[in-house]
C-alpha cells in the first residue's frame, strides 16, 4: 500500500461520514468511549477527597487523564497528516490550514492545547483548565443525535434569532419600566437599568430566586405582567425546535426509505433519487 493509499485509508477510518465503514464505526465507538473516560477522570479528579484519603484511586485517574491525552494528541497529528486525502483541503499546506480552522479540528485542538503549552512552555496554565470542558464537544463528531440538534438549530435559526430578538427588546423595556417604578422605594436593589435586568431574566424565564422583588403596588402589577409576557415568549423557542426537530425526523425517514427502480429493477435509497 503507497504512502497516499496509507493516509486515504486512515481519513476513511477517523473521519465519520454517511458511507462510514466497519473500520470507522469501531474507532467511532473507540474515541467515544475514550472521551467519556477523560470526562469520567476529570470530573472524579476534582472531589479532593479522592485526592487525601485514596490514593491509588487517584494515581488511576492521573494515568486515565495522561493515556487519553496521548489519544487524543495522537488522533489530532493523524487527522493533520491525512486530511489532504479529503479534495477539500488537497493542498499540502494551506489545506491543512484550512481543516485546523474547521470547528471540530479546533475543539480537538482545544482540548489538548493547555497540556502541550505545559510540555514546551513555562507559562502559567491555570486558568487554561477550563478549556478541558472542550473534550465534552469532542462527543458531537460521533452522536448522530447531537449532529440532528445541530442540523435542527441551523435550519431554524434565522426563526430563533428573531425570537430572541424580540425576548431582548422585551427584558430591556422590562427592566427599565420596573427601575422607574421601584428605584425610589428600594434604590440598592434596583439601582440601574442593568441591575433591574438581572430581576428580568429570572422573571421573564419564571425562574423567580426572590433576592430582587416589586415592593410597590404599582411594581407588582408590572411584575405580575411582565412575568405572564416571560411564559409566552419562551414557549416560542421550544415550539420552534419541535417543530424542526418534526421536519427533521420526517426527512430523515424519506431518505432511508427504499424504493425499486421500475426500469432496472434496482433498490434505490430516498436520499439517492435525485441521481436518477
Amino acid at each position: 500500500m503507497s504512502r497516499k493509499e496509507l493516509k486515504k485509508k486512515i481519513w476513511e477510518i477517523i473521519e465519520p461520514s454517511d458511507t462510514e465503514s466497519r473500520e470507522s464505526y469501531i474507532f467511532g465507538i473507540f474515541i467515544t468511549g475514550v472521551i467519556l473516560l477523560n470526562i469520567t477522570a476529570m470530573v472524579l479528579s476534582s472531589i479532593w477527597e479522592i485526592h487525601t484519603d485514596y490514593p491509588i484511586i487517584w494515581t488511576i485517574l492521573l494515568l486515565i487523564s495522561a493515556s487519553t491525552l496521548i489519544i487524543f494528541i495522537l488522533e489530532y497529528l493523524l487527522r493533520l497528516w491525512t486530511c489532504t486525502a479529503d479534495p477539500e483541503y488537497a493542498k499540502p499546506i494551506i489545506g491543512r490550514l484550512k481543516w485546523a480552522k474547521t470547528p471540530f479540528a479546533l475543539i480537538d485542538l482545544l482540548v489538548i492545547l493547555p497540556y502541550i503549552l505545559l510540555m514546551f512552555t513555562s507559562i502559567n496554565l491555570t486558568g487554561l483548565v477550563v478549556l478541558r470542558v472542550f473534550r465534552l464537544f469532542k462527543l458531537v463528531r460521533y452522536s448522530e443525535s447531537i449532529n440532528l440538534i445541530i442540523r435542527v438549530i441551523k435550519a431554524e435559526k434565522n426563526t430563533l434569532f428573531t425570537t430572541y430578538l424580540v425576548l431582548f427588546i422585551v427584558l430591556i423595556a422590562a427592566a427599565t419600566l420596573m427601575y422607574e417604578v421601584e428605584y425610589p422605594a428600594q434604590p440598592e436593589a434596583f439601582s440601574s437599568i442593568p441591575a433591574a435586568m438581572w430581576w428580568g431574566v429570572i422573571t421573564l424565564t419564571t425562574t423567580g430566586y426572590g433576592d430582587i422583588v416589586p415592593i410597590t403596588p404599582l411594581g407588582k402589577m408590572l411584575g405580575t405582567v411582565i412575568a405572564l409576557i416571560g411564559i409566552a415568549i419562551f414557549a416560542l423557542p421550544a415550539g420552534i425546535l419541535a417543530s424542526g426537530f418534526s421536519k427533521a425526523l420526517e426527512t430523515e425517514i424519506r431518505d432511508d426509505e427504499v424504493y425499486l427502480c421500475p426500469h432496472c429493477k434496482e433498490e434505490i435509497k430516498g436520499r439517492d433519487l435525485w441521481k436518477k
